[in-house]
């Protein structure tokens, strides 16, 4: 099945909550379509939306357990895929990215799942430049107050994938993906796929089409990199 098709899920959240910031609600201060957020900014804003210091205290050094990897709605911007990060061919539009009770309630409608402790999503379609290449790539991440609630929902969300799936005749078939992530659940259909990942308290969804699956699982790893990057408060395209 189509790209097309089965990835209208997850954009769909994503469209959910636009229109409901249409009609009233707004993206917090320093959100706003379009934007860029440096790495820098986002780990201080990690830093303090959990309470922590933006910087190792003097002596203490790196701790031996960090926190997680989280990002803030801002850092959704930078960790969602720039031109040039997937290839030379991939580009795409601004990302998208929404927050607040838009995205609950869009989640839970569109995939059937909770998403208890959801706090932002972002999307960011990329397709081949030109005409000899119809390789296209949908990069959605949402993240999570915890790595529980994140890794609850990145199993609803396969599971959604999968039943939309069987519901359009052909239930994909499993394939591996390294991807570096902490749970990974890869499926493909013909050549379209699927990647439903979780790295710390982050969700990532990957749906591609008229690509291969070396191709789908460099982009996977790429997209996760990048998440953990931004968290580190590393800009990932510096």
């Amino acid at each position: 099945m189509k790209v097309a098709i089965r990835g209208a899920a997850v954009a769909a959240v994503v469209v959910f909550a636009l229109t409901g910031c249409r009609d009233g609600s707004t993206p917090a201060q320093g959100v706003a379509e379009g934007s860029t957020a440096t790495g820098e900014a986002t780990a201080q804003a990690s830093a303090k939306a959990r309470g922590e210091s933006s910087a190792p205290a003097d002596g203490q050094g790196v701790t031996a357990n960090p926190p997680p990897v989280w990002v803030d709605a801002t850092g959704l911007y930078s960790a969602l895929p720039s031109d040039g990060s997937i290839g030379d061919v991939m580009v795409g539009g601004d990302p998208t990215v929404i927050q607040g009770g838009d995205v609950v309630k869009g989640c839970s409608e569109m995939i059937k799942s909770p998403c208890a402790g959801v706090q932002a999503a972002g999307l960011r379609d990329m397709e081949a430049r030109g005409s000899a290449d119809e390789a296209r790539i949908e990069f959605s991440l949402f993240t999570f107050a915890t790595a529980d609630e994140a890794s609850t929902m990145m199993k609803d969300l396969a599971e959604h994938e999968r039943k939309q799936s069987a519901e359009y005749g052909a239930l994909a078939k499993p394939v591996t993906v390294n991807t570096g992530a902490d749970e990974t659940v890869a499926m493909q259909d013909g050549d379209s796929f699927d990647v439903v990942m979780r790295v710390g308290a982050v969700v990532s969804h990957l749906n591609a089409s008229d690509t291969e699956l070396g191709n789908v699982e460099y982009a996977a790893k790429v997209q996760i990199a990048r998440v953990k990057s931004v968290s580190n408060g590393i800009n990932p395209d510096r």
